[in-house]
């Protein structure tokens, strides 16, 4: 999220558009309302017409086009499972979400959207919808997803829970963080990796404590002592491939799943204790997923949401996620306890907090690069 409202100023200033406030589709007036009234039809119909009716119009169509910034080894089976339940062609660009963003603001400010559907970060979808580009899906799985979890044009299919992570090898059973406080403990000094763009997880950290009675001057002390003890990276990703090999000690923060990929896949690395639990309080960030209101395949977008907000989320557990919706066989926030992500506030002000981050980190050696 660090380079969200540059983004958007340069893929914006490079159309010759500027930043709405919302409202009117920036995307294609015309194919935005021909893309919109198939929506209205199929959102319309009775709940058991709405998936037979959608394929029918999504195989005349021929193809999905999704804009994605779910890894590849998540993706590729997304793409299998819904091509296998649908009979639809899904044409795929994944990329990091800045750059799934940039690409759909540039495309909808022009007047051709490229993608039909987009899943991706919050941060994101927010921008988006904003943009005024996004469409609602209003299918039977509308009903199923939580109230937290609906927002303005688009609908969280996942979350992404925010824990620290260690390796099992280099950090001792009872010596791992046990709180974001503990973060700031000299026992990590040099052990520590923080993620270059984490400025949503240094929100929600700090608001945090506040909440919780500490002063600004202690927190502002605490994160001082955290960032002593660390170095940087870029990625998520990166960062869980240097704990599991060793490079690193402990992260100050990554999304539980990369934590659980890599541990799948032998490496010594945890987000629960030896008991079983996550002690500190971990931030489920929304992940999402919408239609576009210029969209050239409306029926295989409605019918990508619909697929990805029911059969999807068996799906998502499979592959270790934790889906926006209960599902059967889900253990992925067993052991983990929950504050509330401050979707309102950073929606409403993340440039400041981007600032403030880097300006904590500015200075310290980054690790992982080229």
């Amino acid at each position: 999220m660090g380079t969200l409202a540059v983004v958007v100023a340069l893929a914006l200033s490079a159309c010759g558009k500027s930043v709405t406030s919302g409202g009117a589709s920036a995307g294609g007036s015309t194919a935005g309302t021909a893309a919109e009234k198939v929506y209205q039809q199929l959102n319309g119909l009775a709940a058991d017409q709405q998936r037979a009716e959608a394929i029918t119009q999504a195989k005349k169509e021929g193809t999905l086009e999704l804009y994605t910034s779910l890894t590849d080894e998540l993706v590729t089976p997304v793409k299998a499972a819904f091509e296998k339940a649908t009979g639809v062609k899904m044409n795929v660009f994944r990329a990091a979400s800045e750059t799934v963003l940039q690409r759909a603001l540039q495309e909808t400010s022009a007047n051709r959207t490229g993608n039909d559907a987009i899943e991706t970060n919050f941060g994101e979808m927010g921008t988006l919808a904003k943009q005024g580009v996004l469409a609602d899906y209003r299918g039977a799985a509308y009903a199923s997803i939580p109230e937290s979890g609906r927002f303005q044009g688009w609908l969280a299919d996942r979350l992404n829970i925010m824990l620290p992570s260690w390796n099992t090898k280099l950090i001792k059973p009872g010596q791992e963080p046990r709180s974001w406080e503990d973060l700031a403990d000299p026992r990590f000094k040099g052990k520590l990796t923080l993620e270059l763009t984490d400025s949503d997880w240094y929100e929600n950290v700090t608001k945090s404590w506040l909440s919780h009675g500490k002063t600004q001057a202690q927190v502002d002390d605490l994160w001082k002592r955290i960032v002593a003890n660390a170095n940087v990276a870029k990625g998520h990703t990166v960062m869980a491939e240097l704990l599991g090999a060793g490079q690193t000690a402990v992260d100050g923060m990554n999304y539980s799943y990369i934590t659980q990929t890599t541990a799948d896949k032998g490496a010594p690395v945890a987000y629960r204790s030896a008991d079983g639990i996550a002690h500190t309080v971990g931030f489920a960030r929304p992940q999402g997923v919408a239609m576009m209101k210029g969209a050239k395949h409306p029926a295989a977008a409605w019918l990508f949401n619909d697929w990805m907000l029911n059969e999807g989320q068996k799906l998502l557990v499979s592959l270790g996620l934790t889906p926006s919706v209960k599902v059967e066989g889900d253990r992925s926030l067993e052991g983990v306890t929950l504050e509330p992500y401050d979707v309102q506030g950073l929606t409403a002000d993340s440039k400041t907090w981007d600032d403030r981050y880097d300006r904590l980190l500015r200075g310290l050696k980054e690790i992982g690069g080229d």
